[in-house]
């Protein structure tokens, strides 16, 4: 054979060698960017991976302690069934007893018309209290302004009994003044009027010393008797306001509880909604990731079963799988 000849048989082979080249480096280009697209594929699946592990995390201990929960319940379910058999027991002795007293009220029909005609009577006499109550209320009513207008003339006799004392020293304070100076005038004087005007002084100032003693001993008493019923009256007002305030203060307490029960049962309830609200969320996002991989996984079946017949060596599947699977465990053992 000639060269020429040769050179014609090589040229063809050296540009299929030369096309095989181009595929494979285009290829291998192609793969490269499905390498590049596996890693961050697999950067955001590990991402997504560790938030649901740490959502399974959580979600394992708010399950612990639901069981936890659920055991306490089962326990007080427990309680409640021996308490319900307690009851189921109690009332057949009960529908026993209702047997028997059906068995009675057949018998007192006849004397529950006696009773009426007494019932009627009872509840004019009940009527007549209630009057003889409204009319008594009525009276304590004024026996309070009664109380109250006490009150006023208490303070008003106490306002008169310190003017009083005040007069009473000034009167005492100008007759000790007017018997000094009718000592005085009388030590002037000659000793016979003296000895007169003492024996008039004598018998005039002890009686009217007497009388005065006697109407201020009596108004003491008085007023003392009054102070004793206005302590009585404001120590009773002072115990019916303690009881009050205690029991206001018990009705506050009682509903500051309350309102704090109330808000925490609304904030776990807002807590377990929102919780329930992200699991939803996560579960659909789940389930949307699912379909999409079976749809891509089925679209990929599809194309490589109507590709295969035309697909060369090169260009086939199973060199790309292969080709992809080697460039990872390159980029693995780069990477340890």
């Amino acid at each position: 054979m000639s060269i020429s000849e040769r050179e014609r048989e090589i040229d063809p082979l050296l540009k299929d060698l030369s096309e095989a080249k181009q595929s494979f480096r285009r290829n291998v280009v192609s793969l490269a960017a499905e390498l590049k697209e596996v890693r961050s594929r697999l950067a955001s699946q590990e991402q997504s991976f560790a938030r649901e592990t740490l959502t399974r995390q959580e979600v394992e201990t708010k399950a612990k302690n639901m069981e936890e929960e659920i055991c306490i319940l089962q326990k007080s379910l427990e309680e409640r069934n021996g308490q319900l058999h307690a009851s189921a027991s109690t009332a057949e002795k009960y529908l026993k007893d209702l047997d028997d007293l059906r068995s009675r009220l057949s018998a007192t029909q006849a004397t529950a018309d006696a009773s009426a005609a007494s019932a009627q009577s009872a509840q004019l006499q009940c009527l007549a209290l209630l009057k003889e109550l409204d009319e008594k209320n009525s009276s304590l009513k004024e026996h309070e302004v009664r109380v109250n207008r006490l009150g006023e003339q208490l303070e008003l006799l106490q306002m008169d009994l310190q003017a009083r004392e005040s007069s009473q020293e000034q009167l005492k304070d100008e007759v000790l003044r007017i018997e000094h100076d009718i000592m005085q005038a009388l030590a002037k004087a000659g000793a016979n009027k003296d000895c007169e005007l003492r024996k008039v002084l004598d018998e005039v100032s002890p009686k009217n010393f007497e009388k005065i003693n006697k109407l201020l001993t009596v108004k003491d008493e008085e007023i003392a008797k009054l102070r004793d019923e206005i302590r009585i009256m404001s120590a009773h007002w002072k115990l019916k306001t303690k009881e009050l305030e205690s029991q206001l203060e018990k009705h506050r307490r009682a509903d500051q509880e309350l309102k704090k029960r109330v808000l925490k049962l609304e904030f776990c309830l807002q807590e377990a909604r929102s919780q329930t609200r992200k699991l939803q969320r996560m579960g659909e996002r789940r389930d949307k990731a699912l379909k999409e991989l079976r749809d891509q996984f089925a679209t990929k079946q599809q194309g490589g079963d109507a590709s295969t017949e035309k697909q060369n060596f090169w260009e086939s599947s199973g060199f790309k799988i292969v080709v992809s699977m080697s460039m990872l465990i390159l980029v693995l053992i780069s990477k340890r």
